[in-house]
């Protein structure tokens, strides 16, 4: 359905056509039809009143809020408990019904605000009743448990808004409790979720995006599984940066390269696809300063009581990456470097092996300070340029743009992180400026004349 401004404007314009003759009747009456016309003034009228129920809402929880607030102290517990389950309940149910309402007047978008105000009340409940019955916590504990909570109440609703709410919480809870969980020596429920969050980010929110149709949430859990991979990894565990690196990656892009299917949403593809290159091109840009001799490794701080956690995880994610690399196995066979697109496939995975074997001969066997930034400063050129060829082949002005910042990035900070005069980096900024407002103007100026791609041919750029 287009906009209520357009229908606006193409009502108003369709009646002068009629009244100049442009226009017949039948044509105007297909029109209205079509785009509406009779619902936009009613549309108008439910909007307006949605806004003045959300606003009496307002005033009224404000007027509730204070009049428990000033009689909190007075009521006892039982009645303190009944008063938030009521609280809870009413808002809910409410808030399910309007949702649920075939009307298309704003009372969905009334009850799905009222849903989400309902998961933000799961949290202050909880909260409250822990304080009434003096059960006292961390933060990251009552945010591990509201998140959890919502995440239930996000699945069986199927709501956007609650998916990214809950993923929110989960993943706040998660890094205010990675601090607790290192310096702990028992085990919780709470320090489990912790240190499974990798595994638990899959199992959990993975589907969820998929239910809800929401892309945020897809993008949100992909990065908590990536972050909490790597800080499981590292900082929990203190063990395998090399994998802790490469296997978030491999991961998100083997799961973007994969065939259609009924449960894989290709706009999610998109989206891991562009996550592992962002992965990729921040690894290199870290790597490629020249520190290379102060990144080692401290064995004996395996902890073994965490650890053996960790690894678990680690072995069903880098089981789960190399059965969709060994997928990806037939579209191997086919690479090659004259493709169209030039971040495909076998590229990512030269990129891989070379990033994981640097770092593992640097850890393990001998110090690469000198080929350690030398490498990385030429898998993080290779990707600029790729994205800005892919850019220019396939017309994609985010992928264009994105290879121009990294480029003019990579090329600024040598200048910097090297001892040159100011005369060099005088000409090396003022050249980096002529040639970002050059490419650009081409760029835009042939976008409209990049050749257009066959099926064949896009089956080969998605590899």
């Amino acid at each position: 359905m287009a906009s209520e401004k357009f229908r606006r404007q193409l009502r108003q314009e369709s009646e002068q056509w009629w009244n100049e003759g442009l226009i017949d009747a039948q044509l105007y009456e297909k029109l209205a039809d079509r785009y509406g016309f009779e619902e936009i003034e009613s549309q108008a009228r439910g909007q307006f009143t949605t806004i003045l129920i959300s606003l009496g809402g307002i005033l009224l929880g404000l007027g509730v809020i204070t009049f428990v607030a000033a009689n909190w102290m007075v009521w006892s517990r039982e009645v303190k408990v009944i008063l938030l389950m009521v609280t809870f309940f009413a808002i809910n149910t409410i808030g399910f019904y309007l949702w649920r309402s075939p009307a298309k007047n704003g009372v969905q978008k009334l009850g799905a605000a009222l849903l989400l105000l309902g998961g933000l009340t799961l949290g202050a409940n909880i909260s409250l009743v822990s304080q009434m019955f003096h059960q006292t916590g961390e933060l990251y504990q009552l945010c591990l448990v509201w998140g959890f909570a919502v995440w239930v109440m996000a699945l069986s609703l199927a709501m956007p808004t609650l998916s990214v709410l809950s993923l929110l919480l989960v993943g706040f809870g998660y890094l205010r409790g990675t601090l607790d969980a290192i310096n702990v020596s028992d085990l919780s429920i709470y320090h489990w979720a912790i240190v499974h969050m990798p595994v638990l980010s899959l199992v959990l929110f993975l589907p969820l995006a998929h239910r809800s149709h929401s892309r945020l949430t897809f993008g949100l859990g992909a990065l908590l599984f990536s972050q909490s991979f790597f800080l499981n990894l590292t900082a929990i565990a203190t063990w395998k940066l090399e994998v802790a690196i490469v296997v978030p990656a491999a991961l998100l892009w083997a799961y973007s390269a994969q065939s259609p299917r009924k449960w894989i949403e290709p706009s999610f593809q998109a989206i891991a696809r562009n996550l592992a290159l962002i992965w990729l091109a921040v690894t290199f840009y870290i790597f490629s300063f020249n520190t290379w001799a102060s990144i080692s490794t401290m064995p004996d701080l395996f902890r073994l009581s965490w650890g053996l956690h960790v690894m678990a995880d680690f072995l069903v994610c880098s089981s789960l990456a190399i059965w969709l690399w060994l997928k990806l196995g037939r579209r191997l066979a086919n690479f090659s470097l004259t493709q169209e697109r030039s971040l495909n496939t076998g590229v990512i995975l030269i990129m891989l092996l070379l990033t994981g074997g640097s770092l593992y001969i640097h850890l393990n066997l001998t110090p690469l300070v000198i080929l350690g930034p030398l490498l990385f400063n030429i898998l993080f050129f290779v990707i600029s340029i790729a994205a800005i060829r892919d850019g220019l082949a396939l017309g994609s002005r985010r992928s264009f743009w994105s290879g121009m910042i990294l480029l003019i990035i990579g090329i600024m900070t040598r200048t910097l992180e090297y001892n040159t005069g100011l005369i060099t980096k005088a000409i090396v900024f003022a050249a980096c400026g002529v040639g970002v407002i050059l490419a650009g103007l081409w760029f835009e100026r042939n976008i409209e004349q990049t050749k257009r791609l066959s099926p064949s041919q896009l089956q080969e750029h998605n590899s």
